[in-house]
């Protein structure tokens, strides 16, 4: 590994999984590109901004996420980067050219003979038809889980029936599952509502 290789190494070898650093670096090293490890973003894990007037592609990936999560987050967004540059700009952001390309790097990186055993499954299914994002796959989505360092913040799915949550600073209660939503009740209203079995919410101690 030559000294390029080594420092973008260095810098990002506490965010990944010890088996996808060659791949991510060869990647960033063979692109022109800025990769930035940003602060949490509620509304995505990572994001891709085509050449700036000076020629380099934009890539971002939030630094909370566990490395097995980084690393399907970085492949993510590097194949929009491969995508638009092979086949053009006018293609759909998450169409066949991008899950043909995303699918080709996780093979080519092998992940799904190093993933968690737990992880693998659910990974060999979603690399047959990535969704736009891993969150849109909920087996693959609730198996990273299981890897964040961090106490995890819980989802619909994980509280129990009758117990009271917030989300997006409404007061809800937890009815029962139907496939991958969950009917819950707006308290102040009395509403029902499908909520997404793995939106995060923040619990409600009664």
């Amino acid at each position: 590994m030559n000294e390029v290789k080594s420092a973008i190494a260095d810098k990002i070898r506490r965010f990944l999984p010890e088996q996808g650093i060659d791949q991510v670096v060869n990647l960033i090293a063979a692109h022109k590109v800025k990769f930035r490890i940003t602060n949490p973003r509620k509304t995505k894990f990572g994001d891709y901004r085509s050449q700036d007037k000076e020629g380099f592609h934009s890539i971002s990936v939030n630094g909370n996420l566990n490395p097995f999560a980084f690393y399907l987050t970085t492949l993510h967004e590097f194949a929009h980067l491969i995508a638009f540059s092979e086949y053009g700009n006018r293609i759909a952001p998450h169409g066949e050219e991008w899950k043909m390309t995303f699918s080709q790097l996780l093979t080519s990186g092998g992940a799904q003979n190093w993933f968690p055993e737990d992880v693998r499954r659910p990974l060999k299914n979603y690399i047959r038809n990535p969704k736009a994002s891993s969150a849109s796959d909920h087996e693959l989505f609730l198996a990273l889980r299981r890897y964040n360092t961090k106490d995890p913040v819980p989802v619909v799915k994980d509280l129990l029936p009758g117990e009271r949550f917030l989300l997006s600073g409404r007061l809800f209660e937890r009815g029962s599952v139907r496939r991958k939503r969950v009917e819950c009740k707006e308290v102040a209203s009395g509403k029902m509502y499908l909520v997404n079995a793995i939106a995060e919410v923040k619990k409600v101690e009664v």
